[in-house]
């Protein structure tokens, strides 16, 4: 056969043919979907990268504003506190992000939460060619306290010092008493309501000088003289009256010229006697001649009263005349009355005298808060030796004498323990006898041995005496002008209600501080259990403008320490028995944070009247919990601090 002839394929056809040409097209044909994918991901990294600092930012802003945030809800000077933080950590043109404005607010239904939103958008870059030119990032927050379950107990001093005059920290002055109004105001703005179901917050008030009004917050049980008739011991007086015990007639007749009493009127006649008379000289002396025995007009002595009468004169009854002389007889009618004295008064008693002591007086219906007569008042004398009116009722204001303590403690005793029958400094015994029960304060029978009483007003201007206003026990407040259930007033009435009057007592305001906000206590029932069921985080806030300062002239929380000397010997000096006191207070202190209760202590006063004590500095739960406020500006913020430790600002959302 003959050889075939074979022709050269042509290049295009072999291209056609060839297989190594489909890696080409495959490459070609994916350049799209790739340079999709390869933009979409460097402007969605570029997009996360933004929106990361762009939350950043909003979280900086909510935790400034909300840190900000004095009142309950947002002011435009808190808006813009926050705007600045948000700015320095998101400045405008960011990653070039396009221009826009943070909503910053107090979130709608809870406006102690402060809500920050922000929405702007970035632009691609690959991504542009397939016509998404931006790529939006939306970011939201949110900043509050939280809180969980807390109580504070707000120690407050309420003495007579706090009258006085302070900087209010921006050029003009104020009292302390009003600048601790509003510090206590701002401290709830900063803390806030709090909510049963996600953080209950409590607050409570114990206004302190020399005795604290705890009375009506007490049931009655835990008081002397809750069992009709009982009684407690004063510094009174007692009213002293006198009265006819008896009274004995008899009957004499005397001769004249004798000093003899015979029994009948012929006795008298016959006896001898050579003294004759005229009948004039006869009818004067039957007709009192001589001196009549007066009566005591106001002391209860014996008395004799006598009255004289005509009888006879020789032996005769008819009237004498002529001129003869005669013997003259006349009658005596005697009466003997005896007189005694009690401090019983009833219609036949008339007052004697005061009788200075230490007394007994019934205080069951004292103790109802209804006007009784003051014991220690008589119409017939109804002032003290210096004059001053005492009143003629009495009503208690609430305020008590503390329960029975040991004398034995002193200035150097271990403050490890508080002793076994020191039950005024024992935070959680109960009252279950006379040593344990409280007594009623009742400034108005109080007296010295001298007479003065220790109620006037004199007295109650030096701080000698005094009952501070009424303590609140723990309660929830919506808001500051809401009345709660079982008060009679708001969180801002009571505030505005507190007035400085007394000495500087911190022991007894540090005791029932605590008996207040304990949950082993008098008041375990209300304290022990939240309703939400968490645990419960406990907080004094302890505010004071001066130094312990103990007199034995006060009459106050241990009575009347001249008298009583139940802390200490009567005679104990002032500088000795403030040493005695700061001492219980250290007691005290120890006892309270050994409960897990924590304290912040704030002192309160001029600069140049120095730092407050050692011992209360020590009370605190540490060198961070106390502090010192030399303006109304400074107390404001320190309470603003305290509320915001004790708060925990987090950011929620």
């Amino acid at each position: 056969m003959g050889k075939q002839i074979e022709h050269p394929v042509g290049f295009l056809r072999r291209l056609a043919k060839s297989q190594a040409g489909n890696t080409m097209a495959i490459v070609a044909a994916a350049i799209i979907p790739l340079a999709a994918l390869i933009g979409g991901g460097l402007d969605m990294s570029r997009a996360y990268m933004a929106r990361s600092r762009l939350q950043q930012a909003c979280d900086a802003a909510a935790l400034a504003g909300r840190r900000a945030m004095t009142t309950s809800s947002m002011t435009t000077a808190n808006i813009a506190e926050a705007r600045k933080f948000f700015d320095f950590n998101f400045p405008q043109g960011t990653a070039e992000t396009a221009n826009f404005v943070p909503v910053i607010q107090s979130k709608p239904g809870e406006t102690t939460t402060v809500q920050v939103t922000a929405s702007t958008t970035i632009p691609t870059t690959v991504m542009k060619i397939f016509k998404f030119t931006t790529l939006p990032l939306n970011v939201t927050c949110e900043a509050r306290f939280d809180i969980g379950n807390t109580d504070v107990m707000l120690v407050l001093d309420t003495t007579g010092s706090m009258e006085q005059a302070i900087s209010n920290g921006t050029g003009g002055t104020t009292t302390r008493i009003a600048a601790l109004r509003q510090a206590v105001k701002d401290f709830y703005d900063t803390l806030g309501p709090g909510s049963d179901a996600t953080g209950r917050i409590r607050y409570g008030f114990m206004p302190y000088s020399s005795t604290v009004n705890v009375g009506y917050q007490l049931p009655t049980t835990h008081l002397i003289g809750a069992v009709s008739g009982e009684t407690w011991n004063y510094q009174t007086r007692r009213p002293v009256f006198y009265f006819e015990a008896s009274s004995t007639p008899s009957v004499c007749y005397r001769r004249y010229g004798l000093n003899t009493c015979f029994a009948t009127s012929a006795a008298a006649n016959n006896a001898s006697t050579s003294s004759t008379r005229s009948p004039a000289q006869c009818t004067a002396y039957g007709n009192n001649n001589g001196t009549n025995p007066s009566t005591s007009g106001n002391a209860p002595a014996n008395t004799v009263t006598t009255t004289y009468s005509y009888d006879s004169f020789n032996g005769s009854t008819a009237a004498p005349s002529g001129s003869t002389n005669r013997k003259c007889v006349r009658r005596e009618d005697l009466v003997t009355k005896t007189y005694s004295t009690t401090n019983e008064n009833g219609a036949d008693r008339i007052f004697y005298y005061w009788e200075y002591g230490q007394f007994p007086l019934p205080v069951s219906a004292f103790i109802t808060g209804n006007a009784v007569a003051n014991p220690a008042y008589h119409a017939s004398s109804p002032n003290d030796t210096g004059g001053l009116p005492v009143p003629s009722t009495s009503s208690w204001t609430g305020c008590i004498e503390e329960r029975s303590t040991d004398s034995g403690i002193t200035a150097s005793s271990s403050v490890s323990s508080v002793p076994i029958n020191a039950f005024d400094l024992q935070i959680d015994t109960l009252p279950t006898s006379t040593d344990t029960r409280w007594r009623p304060h009742w400034p108005d029978v109080e007296f010295t041995r001298a007479g003065a009483h220790l109620n006037s007003q004199t007295r109650i201007n030096g701080g000698w005496m005094a009952c501070p206003s009424q303590s609140r026990r723990l309660t929830s407040y919506s808001s500051r002008s809401a009345i709660p259930a079982g008060q009679s007033s708001s969180y801002d009435a009571y505030v505005d209600g507190l007035v400085a009057v007394g000495g500087t007592y911190h022991d007894i305001g540090m005791v029932w501080g605590a008996r207040f906000l304990s949950p082993t206590g008098i008041f375990a029932g209300d304290n022990a259990n939240a309703p939400n069921g968490f645990n419960i985080s406990r907080h004094i806030v302890f505010m004071t403008d001066g130094d312990m300062s103990a007199y034995q002239a006060v009459y106050g929380a241990w009575g009347y320490q001249l008298l009583d000397a139940r802390v200490a010997a009567a005679n104990t000096s002032d500088v000795n028995l403030t040493a005695i006191h700061n001492r219980r207070l250290e007691m005290l202190c120890n006892a309270v944070k050994a409960r897990g209760i924590t304290i912040w202590v704030i002192g309160f006063r001029n600069q140049s009247e120095g730092d407050i004590q050692t011992p209360l500095q020590n009370c605190a739960s540490s060198t961070n919990h106390w502090m010192m406020a030399y303006t109304q500006a400074q107390l404001t913020q320190k309470f603003r601090d305290i509320a915001k430790n004790i708060g925990g600002l987090r950011v929620s959302k």
